[in-house]
């Protein structure tokens, strides 16, 4: 697990969290040892359809999280 990936991920979804755009999330790494890469879940608050909130959080973590590994559920 990759702690300074672990930490810029956490630090945006914290940061959205707090200004409304989530109500919760999870942040799980897969993989082989050595070959591991984060997948995150982000429960939206009602209000928030799907789509804008993959496409936000898509953007939010793109430099760290692929979209295929960004789950959304309802909150």
């Amino acid at each position: 697990m990759d702690l300074t990936a672990l930490h810029a991920i956490v630090d945006r979804l914290e940061a959205s969290k707090a200004a409304g755009w989530l109500s919760e999330y999870l942040v799980a790494w897969h993989g082989r040892a050595g070959k591991l890469s984060p997948q995150v879940t982000v429960w939206r608050p009602d209000g928030i359809s799907e789509t804008v909130m993959r496409r936000y959080v898509a953007r939010l973590l793109a430099d760290h999280v692929g979209w295929r590994n960004i789950v959304i559920t309802q909150g």
